[in-house]
């Protein structure tokens, strides 16, 4: 398991926050309003007007700075992340058959979900050192010029995918070569005409290897059982993994084994999808997911009070419904 470890002072001495030695940096962190006219400064004294900069941050201890910078992306403490990008990026620089919106991920959840990392990694010179150094690894999402781009650990983080179809050839983008975990729903074998999940996945370890070929681990996601018995409490403990996105209508939880710091933990209690042999020999390594999904109540807006007309309408000749 890849952990961050927060850079001392020494550390983070390399990075030059000087304003005037680094225009491009100058953001909301620099310390230039010390240099506008003094009625100016006065006038936020005053409290009259709040000033648009925080130029006091960089005076901070690196220590604090970077507390404050993981208070606003929870994703830089995270030990491991799951993006659901829910369908498998298709090249588009080459001519496929494949119905184009069957294949596109979701981006308009991932850019929901990865938005403070990106201010994060957009906002400063110390805090896009800090983001990188957390997520050194890239996603890219095609082989056109301009693609999107999504940071990510390839040693922790889980690509979530809905489904995966294999046994036909169409162009995918080296996205797939990066991955090392994976958690699929449904793996469809265009040749066999069947679905696989679960511990039928085995059956299709290799195909699933000529689309994913550094593929270390591979998660079956089930949806979490309304009661739970002696051996569905694994993921209820603190021995595994978890993560959640929070979105406007609704929240979910994703619970998985961490097989690298309780590994006996996950080789005794987590249930099996197949034997620890059968793994060995597949070269990839074949566990549940547990996902939790819980709704949000919709608010329904107060509409506009209406006035008691009745005695008025009383003698109308309209019909009301």
């Amino acid at each position: 398991m890849c952990s961050y470890e927060p850079k001392s002072t020494d550390d983070m001495s390399d990075i030059n926050y000087d304003a005037d030695s680094n225009p491009g940096n100058h953001l909301c962190l620099i310390d230039d309003v010390a240099k506008k006219p003094c009625g100016e400064s006065s006038r936020f004294q005053d409290g009259d007007t709040a000033p648009d900069t925080f130029p006091q941050f960089m005076r901070f201890p690196p220590e604090l700075r970077l507390q404050i910078w993981q208070l606003h992306c929870p994703d830089l403490s995270a030990k491991a992340r799951v993006l659901p990008f829910m369908k498998l990026p298709i090249s588009s620089t080459v001519h496929t058959q494949i119905d184009c919106e069957c294949c596109l991920p979701d981006y308009e959840a991932l850019a929901e979900q990865t938005k403070d990392l990106r201010a994060v990694l957009s906002t400063h010179s110390e805090s896009r050192s800090i983001a990188l150094r957390k997520y050194p690894d890239e996603l890219v999402m095609d082989l056109a010029p301009g693609a999107a781009i999504f940071r990510f650990r390839k040693e922790t983080d889980v690509i979530f995918l809905s489904d995966v179809v294999i046994g036909k050839d169409y162009p995918i983008s080296k996205f797939a070569s990066e991955i090392e975990n994976l958690a699929v729903g449904d793996v469809v074998d265009c040749s066999k005409r069947r679905y696989f999940r679960d511990g039928t996945l085995l059956q299709v370890v290799p195909g699933i290897k000529s689309l994913f070929p550094n593929l270390k681990r591979l998660y079956s996601p089930r949806q979490a059982p309304t009661e739970h018995n002696d051996i569905e409490k694994w993921w209820l403990v603190e021995h595994v993994h978890s993560y959640m996105i929070d979105s406007d209508d609704q929240t979910t939880m994703f619970y998985w084994p961490d097989l690298d710091a309780h590994a006996d933990f996950a080789r005794s209690s987590v249930p099996k999808l197949c034997s620890l042999e059968e793994m060995k020999e597949a070269g990839v390594e074949l566990w549940p997911m547990v996902e939790f999904e819980s709704w949000k109540p919709k608010e329904i807006p107060d509409g506009p009070e209406l006035e008691d007309d009745s005695s008025s309408n009383a003698s109308s000749d309209s019909d009301e419904y």
